[in-house]
């Protein structure tokens, strides 16, 4: 049986996918990369924003129009979206065969099985998440269970010598705009020992940087009797794994950032200096609307305090602009946020709506759409100027990368080799910085030092000095 799985949405989503395509390898399933290949199209989808959700109707309309033309095809609908959205998703599209919610995602192979993929399958397969109306009415939290990482195979990953391990599930913070806690449910920590098992067994496999994920990454907390380990002590105990060369962590929450993290950063030699402390607005106002739990004074205190702990700490950021109500002034404090922080690099989106949602259900989406565009497009006109000005600081240094492969422009058909036998490879720096340079096509995966010669905003370029 042969499976195609595309992915949409963040990193949560790519480790999902890579150990799904582990559990369906273990069911004697292939994956291919071509959809017109496969007996199961597989969407592993993304609810945060309607441009993510409309790029998934688009691709579940292209598969039921082939399989009402006589294709014999299974259609499955994954993640964030089958949980919202759950049995609408067959109703709007009759061709639908499985809707599987995150949680639910070992379930995945019987349930292809069961849909008609064989003949005697049971037909339309829905498993979903118990459902999360607030936090006050959340179900209590299971423990968080290995099933899927236990059937890892850890020569898979995302990228050579690089794996993500999920630490954490869910998120218990309610934001107003967003729709991860009812779609992932609540806040569950995975147990230290079985983390740090999976990175060995990945170690072991030729890995040497790990990112862990958490929606909220910072609020890692497991408890086992009277002993609490939170995010300092588990990286603490990574930072001793030997052949581990690299430890990230993904996506942190800024209010009540626990010191400790910074300290850790600080005193622990894997622990990349990075951080990605999404603020979503530099306006008070605008953070309360948000119900974000913290204010601009808390945030600005939390940047500086991150940078007087860790040397050269990169930083990256989030922002909405375009949330309900907000001014001209409230946009102008977000600009100033970016100019104030420093960020290496920031992740700008326009406000949509998300249903079920506090904003959705209570506030008025009234910042017009050419507003939203324009507020957008200047907000990233801020973020260039400023990652523009901290690259061109790193002119003449000779930075450690990580190199992940060909870049995307030496990966295209019309770019051959040059006669020296070097492509365009990119690596990341451990502040997570972003360098292309030329070298040889066997690198991918192996630590280099590069010379920074030229700088853009998003990119830094580099001249090979030793592999």
């Amino acid at each position: 049986m042969k499976v195609f799985l595309e992915t949409m949405g963040c990193q949560m989503n790519v480790l999902d996918s890579e150990l799904v395509g582990s559990l369906l390898r273990s069911a004697g399933m292939e994956l291919v990369d071509e959809p017109r290949l496969a007996d199961v199209l597989l969407y592993n989808t993304c609810s945060v924003r309607r441009h993510a959700e409309d790029k998934v109707h688009s691709r579940l309309g292209w598969a039921c129009r082939r399989k009402a033309d006589g294709k014999k095809l299974v259609i499955g609908v994954l993640g964030c979206m089958a949980q919202r959205l759950g049995a609408a998703l067959p109703r709007r599209h009759a061709g639908v065969d499985i809707v599987c919610a995150p949680g639910q995602l070992p379930r995945l192979a019987e349930m292809i099985q069961s849909a008609g993929a064989e003949p005697g399958g049971s037909g339309r397969q829905i498993a979903l998440d118990p459902p999360r109306a607030g936090k006050d009415a959340r179900p209590p939290a299971e423990p968080l269970g290995d099933r899927l990482e236990s059937l890892r195979d850890p020569s898979r990953t995302h990228l050579p010598g690089q794996a993500y391990v999920r630490i954490m599930r869910g998120c218990d913070k309610f934001c107003a705009y967003c729709v991860v806690p009812y779609v992932r449910g609540p806040e569950r920590s995975r147990s230290p020992d079985s983390i740090l098992q999976e990175v060995a067994r990945l170690v072991d496999a030729g890995v040497s940087q790990v990112t862990l994920l958490g929606q909220t990454v910072n609020s890692y907390r497991h408890r086992d009797g009277g002993k609490t380990t939170g995010l300092a002590d588990l990286l603490e105990r990574l930072d001793g794994v030997a052949g581990l060369r690299r430890i990230r962590f993904v996506t942190s929450y800024p209010a009540d950032f626990d010191e400790t993290i910074l300290q850790a950063m600080s005193d622990l030699p894997k622990v990349c200096e990075q951080l990605h402390l999404p603020a979503q607005s530099g306006s008070d106002r605008m953070l309360r609307a948000m119900n974000r739990h913290y204010g601009r004074c808390q945030y600005d205190e939390l940047i500086d305090r991150a940078r007087q702990l860790v040397g050269g700490v990169g930083i990256a950021g989030d922002f909405i602009v375009g949330f309900p109500g907000e001014s001209e002034q409230d946009f102008a404090d977000s600009a100033d946020l970016i100019r104030r922080s420093r960020y290496r690099n920031s992740f700008i989106f326009k406000y949509s709506p998300r249903p079920g949602t506090a904003a959705a259900r209570r506030l008025v989406d009234d910042v017009p759409e050419p507003v939203k565009r324009r507020r957008n497009r200047d907000l990233l006109g801020v973020q260039q100027e400023v990652s523009l000005a901290g690259n061109r600081e790193l002119l003449g240094r000779t930075l450690e990368l990580l190199v992940e492969g060909r870049s995307p422009r030496s990966r295209s058909p019309e770019n051959r080799p040059a006669s020296s036998g070097q492509v365009q490879m990119v690596g990341r720096t451990r502040t997570d910085h972003i360098v292309v340079f030329d070298a040889p096509d066997d690198l991918a995966g192996s630590y280099v030092e590069v010379e920074i010669t030229n700088a853009a905003a998003l990119t830094l370029f580099g001249r090979l000095r030793r592999a």
